[in-house]
């Protein structure tokens, strides 16, 4: 597993000009275990980021994401109910990691086969607080539209670690509310020595050039966690149809 290092920082570039020093991420003594949060819109406005990949620099507009309200643990939550805002867990980074992805929401772009995935939810503070302007990068395997029951040695999946094309990789900024979202395809199963892995999206979150979670997220209902060494039911976000062949789900990453 190779080290983070300086080679594979994200600067942000806020388009306000307001520094990232203003964000205060600590857990003050007055914490509390739960809070509410907001469900106000904010109209549909969209968030400039721009990130630094090497020696060129790149922007891109963020959508609204919705305004959908979820747990942690990707539960459906209204604007008044309460989130639980317990710290993510982090998870292995993996050996398939790689710096400088690009800077985009959308991935399901290679016309492959497969159940159509939106992942979308938000990045909070311990107390609940959203958090803007943090990068979350996500990769992971390629999909597959072999059922489970039907899986062999010869269906494990891939991911595209060498080609320019960085499939099923991408990174986004939250908007002002802290949300994300991404559109992908549900990654495919693959072999760990002799037993396949759950269904997982590799996440690391930052804020500023500070990496703030390497993690994993996981699927419920998949028959693969509960022999996994990794997998945790604490991450496992639970979907839903989002019409013929495609499925949605939320997570709120919470960090320190």
């Amino acid at each position: 597993m190779a080290p983070w290092n300086e080679s594979t920082r994200r600067y942000f570039l806020k388009a306000s000009g307001i520094g990232l020093g203003t964000l205060v991420l600590g857990c003050p003594s007055n914490r509390k275990p739960k809070s509410k949060i907001s469900g106000q819109q904010d109209g549909g406005e969209t968030t400039t980021a721009r990130f630094d990949a090497g020696n060129s620099q790149t922007s891109q507009v963020i959508n609204d994401a919705g305004g959908e309200q979820a747990t942690n643990h990707g539960d459906d939550a209204g604007p008044e109910d309460l989130i639980d805002c317990e710290q993510t867990a982090n998870d292995i980074e993996g050996p398939f990691y790689r710096p400088n992805v690009p800077v985009r929401s959308e991935l399901d772009l290679y016309g492959d086969a497969g159940t159509e995935l939106t992942l979308s939810g938000r990045v909070l503070d311990l107390d609940c607080n959203p958090i803007p302007n943090a990068v979350v990068d996500i990769w992971h395997a390629d999909p597959t539209d072999v059922p489970v029951a039907d899986l062999v040695d010869s269906d494990s999946v891939d991911y595209d670690n060498t080609s320019s094309e960085m499939r099923y990789r991408g990174q986004t900024a939250t908007d002002a509310e802290g949300r994300y979202s991404f559109h992908t395809k549900k990654p495919g199963w693959y072999l760990n020595g002799g037993t396949f892995r759950p269904m997982h999206i590799h996440v690391k979150v930052w804020v500023g050039d500070n990496l703030k979670l390497t993690s994993q997220l996981y699927f419920a209902g998949d028959p693969y966690i509960s022999g996994d060494p990794w997998a945790s039911l604490d991450r496992a976000v639970v979907l839903s149809a989002d019409g013929p062949g495609a499925e949605k789900g939320t997570f709120n990453f919470v960090i320190s």
